[in-house]
């Protein structure tokens, strides 16, 4: 149970973070290896922190649009 004092999550996995930025997971691993993204490794699972996804969503707004 959840209080209403808690912190907000501070990462996400990998299925979490697809879900957040509104991709597959593919899409999610692509971007991870090239590089965008930056990852922390806890054993096997992957993580991202969500100052991360806000970095990564910020920087997008800043990319030129792509010619149709």
């Amino acid at each position: 149970m959840q209080n209403q004092n808690s912190l907000p999550p501070l990462r996400a996995d990998i299925p979490e973070a697809a879900n957040i930025l509104r991709m597959s997971r593919a899409e999610l691993y692509k971007r991870i290896a090239a590089g965008k993204l930056r990852v922390q490794k806890e054993g096997k699972r992957t993580f991202i922190t969500t100052a991360e996804l806000q970095r990564y969503v910020a920087d997008l707004g800043s990319l030129p649009a792509k010619a149709a």
